[in-house]
């Protein structure tokens, strides 16, 4: 598909809502704008890998487009700061927002979106950008009291701080973490959302090296873990003991991913007498480590 098709789309379906052109790498600002200023109901917006789309693209549907609910921006690489904070000045029932891979976005787009959405906004996917820090996940964390999914996998500036305050005042919304390769992320602020975080379902840490067994010691402070997932796969200092503590508290879990653990193998489990849940899939090798955010 090319911007001449896209042209005639967005003359010709006025009441469009959804549009998924992922992977399209041809299309650019000029086809979507035409979608934008014709298609006022639009709801949807997949741009997954339009690389060609830029800010100038945000800023019509900022215009025309009040009504998104859901845009994919993943490696969109030439949307900047600028390109959100427009966009948001007129699509304020944003629900979901994928910009992973836009590592022209840092802490000032992530808040501008944190704010005009605060009442919205439901999941957040940043996963590897770069500029993405600290400032980001407290922007959401203050702003955005209904958000359930949080993805900063590979934003290697988070740190302890803006992931205790996430924990503190996520008033039990949140339900999918996702924060594998974060260096510094550490058992200071795992300990956090283990107590804070009460409807947790799924918890990715897998390759932040600093997490030890002390994370999980805290889990026995409740009764009423809902964690279904964990991907710690190449925690490197968590041992057989932190597992322990973690399916003893933890009914719920059906699938935990502990590949490339040096501590953690099939036959430690067995010999330490650790009893996972009946319905829970462990995964030791590395076999299936790869996860599509």
């Amino acid at each position: 598909i090319t911007d001449v098709g896209l042209e005639q789309l967005g003359n010709g379906l006025p009441y469009l809502q959804s549009l998924d052109v992922s992977n399209c790498t041809k299309i650019s600002d000029k086809g979507l704008s035409v979608v934008a200023k014709g298609c006022h109901h639009l709801k949807c917006l997949n741009l997954y890998n339009c690389k060609l789309v830029s800010d100038k693209l945000l800023e019509v549907l900022s215009k025309r487009c009040h009504h998104i609910e859901e845009l994919v921006l993943h490696g969109c690489c030439k949307v900047t700061d600028s390109g959100l904070s427009v966009l948001v000045e007129g699509c304020r029932q944003i629900k979901i927002l994928d910009i992973s891979k836009c590592n022209k976005v840092g802490d000032v787009g992530v808040s501008s979106v944190a704010n005009a959405c605060r009442g919205s906004l439901r999941t957040m996917k940043l996963l590897d950008c770069s500029k993405v820090a600290d400032g980001s996940l407290i922007s959401l964390a203050s702003s955005c009291g209904n958000l359930e999914t949080l993805v900063i996998a590979g934003c290697r500036n988070i740190t302890d701080e803006s992931v205790r305050h996430l924990a503190v005042t996520s008033n039990g919304s949140l339900r999918y973490l996702l924060m594998d390769w974060c260096p510094n992320i550490s058992d200071s602020s795992l300990s956090y959302v283990f107590s804070c975080c009460v409807y947790l379902e799924e918890l990715c840490i897998a390759y932040c090296d600093k997490i030890t067994d002390a994370a999980f010691s805290v889990l026995s402070e409740r009764a009423d873990h809902c964690l279904r997932i964990l991907k710690a796969a190449g925690c490197s200092k968590v041992t057989v003991n932190g597992i322990r503590a973690l399916v003893d508290c933890c009914k719920s879990l059906n699938h935990l991913d502990v590949a490339s653990c040096r501590h953690i193998t099939k036959e430690a489990c067995e010999q330490a007498g650790v009893q996972f849940p009946e319905s829970c899939t462990v995964n030791f090798t590395s076999k299936s480590l790869v996860s599509l955010y």
